[in-house]
């Protein structure tokens, strides 16, 4: 099973999406920022070396809120909420990732993967939290 780190950037009632290309799985699909976990790196450690690697910047405060196992592949994927860091978000990747772009959190786009839909209601109860 592989795992996976996918970063939740959020700005007040925005989400921060990617689109997907030249990749194998789920190319031109819209998918939060997200990568491999290595071999011996924490989960934690991957979605701070991915955010920067796909975003540019460094991450500040880093939650985890999810862990699924996806329905479809040998996969688990471990969310993590970020609110806030450090650097303007740009968009790091361009031969792998199309388009960095902040979408409504309840008007996503339609062609997003299956594993963000899934996602949504942990992503929003966490938002519903922090700002408590």
């Amino acid at each position: 099973m592989k795992n996976v780190v996918q970063i939740v950037f959020v700005s007040g009632n925005q989400l921060l999406l990617a689109f997907r290309q030249n990749t194998e799985a789920f190319d031109k699909y819209w998918g939060f920022p997200s990568g491999r976990i290595e071999n011996g790196e924490s989960s934690i450690n991957a979605a701070e070396r991915e955010a920067f690697e796909e975003t540019s910047v460094n991450t500040r405060a880093l939650n985890l809120i999810a862990e699924i196992d996806d329905p479809s592949l040998p996969i688990r994927h471990y969310f993590y909420l970020c609110l806030g860091w450090v650097g303007k978000i740009e968009n790091a990747e361009p031969d792998l990732c199309g388009e960095l772009r902040w979408f409504n959190v309840n008007e996503l786009p339609e062609k997003c993967t299956s594993i963000t839909y899934l996602v949504m209601k942990e992503i929003k109860a966490a938002l519903h939290e922090s700002q408590q």
